[in-house]
């Protein structure tokens, strides 16, 4: 019974770990869409070069803290030479344009990682306070990942002052409904659109390195979130933060319990319940402003 207990408390905390990862990534993901109705097709690479970032800042002698800090400082002025570069001269096509324009972004962000690190895995040299086991109801849980659920729940709450409490929080929340309105009060809009990317990027890069150690660190990491991060936006409802929330857990849980009890069905339970509740909600769970 006792065996039972500590696989269960395992299976919840490792859920939640995986549900928090998730939600990073697509928060950012939600944030540029729900601005700017850009999906960016390059924001599971954008993960792997925070992920890649955070191991080198580590590896030459960075605080791993300062590096939490750092990378995601770093991958947002990546997203800033995308946005200026890329996404600003095809801001007035179809959505079509970014969208193939981000999906070879991938394919050279890819190749950049390659060139730069190289296909061997890497990892990232956690703090040794950070590298033992803590005695959680009676089982034993990797301190690393619990602090992780700690750094994560900072993260969306410094997100949720940012947007609720500040003027450019604000100003981008306006922005996402009434646009119009807000360029009437003379805000210039391409500031907007490029903070939103620049955000949503950042998150992106957090998310990485946050995932960092849990994993191995490798060039195929970014495909590889870029699916789960799209199901969770898809499932939550598209420019829907609330829903993108809702949907991480839902996502994290599911496939950690999948993977525990049917490890080669986990990803096609998970389509299929995408299917399922896109089959009776097809803006998703809370799907917000414009259907497309």
């Amino acid at each position: 019974m006792s065996g039972t207990f500590s696989i269960a408390i395992d299976l919840l905390l490792n859920s939640l770990v995986l549900s928090g990862v998730f939600l990073i990534v697509a928060m950012g993901l939600n944030i540029i869409y729900g601005l700017s109705r850009i999906m960016n097709m390059s924001h599971g690479a954008l993960y792997a070069v925070g992920a890649y970032i955070g191991y080198s800042l580590v590896a030459t002698g960075v605080n791993y803290f300062a590096a939490l800090i750092i990378t995601p400082i770093l991958v947002g002025i990546i997203g800033l030479l995308i946005e200026r570069t890329i996404i600003l001269p095809m801001r007035k096509r179809s959505m079509v344009y970014t969208l193939i324009l981000t999906y070879g972004l991938m394919f050279f962000l890819d190749g950049m990682i390659k060139h730069i690190w190289g296909n061997r895995p890497r990892f990232i040299e956690l703090p040794e306070f950070m590298q033992g086991m803590i005695s959680i109801l009676g089982t034993q849980y990797p301190v690393y990942r619990l602090m992780t659920l700690f750094m994560i729940a900072a993260i969306m709450i410094a997100l949720m002052l940012l947007l609720s409490k500040t003027k450019a929080g604000i100003i981008m929340r306006a922005a996402s409904t009434i646009p119009e309105m807000v360029s009437c009060m003379g805000i210039n809009m391409s500031y907007v659109h490029m903070g939103a990317f620049m955000l949503g990027c950042a998150m992106a890069g957090a998310a990485g390195i946050i995932a960092g150690p849990l994993t191995t660190i490798d060039p195929l990491m970014g495909g590889e979130m870029l699916i789960s991060s799209f199901v969770v936006v898809v499932i939550g409802g598209l420019g829907s933060l609330r829903g993108a929330v809702i949907a991480a857990i839902l996502i994290g849980f599911v496939q950690t319990f999948t993977e525990f009890f049917i490890t080669d069905l986990a990803m096609v339970i998970v389509f299929i319940m995408m299917a399922v509740i896109l089959a009776f909600m097809p803006r998703g769970l809370l799907g917000e402003g414009k259907f497309e």
